[in-house]
């Protein structure tokens, strides 16, 4: 048995998904991951509902809390083959005003992107917020190739982004996460984590142990001392705590 400590454990909101079907509003959730002894919780802009109210909010609760907000865009850093300076600098900005540690999006249309790599992301390297990227869905965002690929290409350049491995998402691109996480160990600075479940309907997200994926050798595999986001809707708070004794006790 190995042991996690629990510091490392970050929730994603996305574990409150049935509350927030129900009205709830993701500052209501600072309480409850606060009252489950974690440090760490992930706020999804898609689930915000109110900007100009709820981010101010969100950086006072943590504050209050002693919480390290991170930052989940569901957005990509290139289109058309050029950084989307724009809603980047709108996203940062917001992440600035929650005073995040840790801002994530997905990477976009980088195979036409052929101006200067470093020159172009340079603004965003000095927010003191870590940026990262993750292996999303889709076949463009998606691929350990094209993950490896862009990352190849900031490491050469020494350009400081962190990778998320999402260790679910490799069933959506038909890839094996255990391959992966052997491929992508090097690169990757914080891991979400969600069972998977393929169906005749497609893949269902499910809590841990509910599904296929053997999350526990994959967290043999990827760096140790790195966060660990859970990052799948649950039924109770309850469900959410199963997932944390789970990764105490991995």
């Amino acid at each position: 048995m190995n042991v996690m400590k629990k510091e490392l454990i970050v929730i994603n909101t996305l574990v409150f998904k049935n509350y927030f079907d129900k009205g709830f509003t993701q500052d209501k959730f600072f309480s409850f991951v606060s009252n489950l002894g974690v440090k760490n919780i992930e706020i999804r802009r898609e689930y915000i509902k109110d900007l100009s109210k709820e981010l101010d909010l969100y950086r006072k609760l943590a504050k209050e809390m002693k919480l390290d907000i991170f930052y989940s865009v569901p957005d990509t850093m290139f289109k058309d083959g050029k950084l989307d300076k724009e809603n980047l600098a709108k996203y940062f900005q917001e992440a600035k005003i929650i005073n995040c540690k840790n801002i994530k999006f997905s990477i976009g249309d980088y195979k036409n992107f052929h101006s200067n790599l470093k020159e172009a992301l340079d603004q965003f390297l000095n927010y003191g917020i870590n940026l990262n990227i993750e292996n999303d869905q889709t076949y463009e965002n998606g691929t350990s190739r094209n993950i490896i690929e862009f990352l190849t290409d900031c490491k050469a350049q020494r350009i400081n982004i962190g990778y998320v491995y999402d260790a679910g998402n490799w069933c959506w691109v038909n890839e094996d996460e255990l391959e992966n996480a052997n491929l992508l160990k090097e690169f990757t600075t914080y891991v979400h984590l969600k069972d998977v479940k393929k169906t005749s309907q497609g893949n269902v997200t499910l809590p841990l142990d509910k599904g296929n994926i053997e999350w526990r050798k994959i967290l043999d595999i990827l760096p140790k001392d790195t966060n660990v986001g859970l990052e799948y809707p649950c039924e109770s708070v309850s469900v959410v705590e199963e997932g944390i004794e789970k990764l105490i006790k991995y």
